[in-house]
């Protein structure tokens, strides 16, 4: 299937890593106290995983391991657990823990 842009496949990991986050972040929240330790965990979270699945595709034919696809993962995972921080905090009155 063509892509429609250049860097079209950054996005959708960016995307898919993000939705993993919002969800990691939702599992975790009643197991952990504070909205940074919150952050960190659910980051690191997905941070371990899409190291993990991309190790797991340089054993699979027909896949590669790709680092910026990594960092797409790891950039829309940070991007979401950052936007949840801050609207758990506005909604919170403004604490930053």
């Amino acid at each position: 299937m063509p892509h429609v842009f250049s860097g079209e496949d950054k996005v959708v990991h960016a995307s898919a890593y993000a939705a993993m986050a919002w969800l990691a972040w939702h599992a975790l929240r009643a197991h952990i106290v504070t909205r940074t330790m919150l952050l960190g965990v659910a980051w690191l979270f997905c941070l371990l995983y899409g190291l993990s699945d991309e190790w797991h595709q340089s054993f699979v034919p027909g896949r590669d391991a790709d680092i910026w696809d990594w960092v797409a993962d790891s950039t829309g995972a940070l991007m979401m657990v950052c936007l949840l921080f801050l609207y758990q905090r506005r909604r919170d009155g403004g604490s930053f823990i």
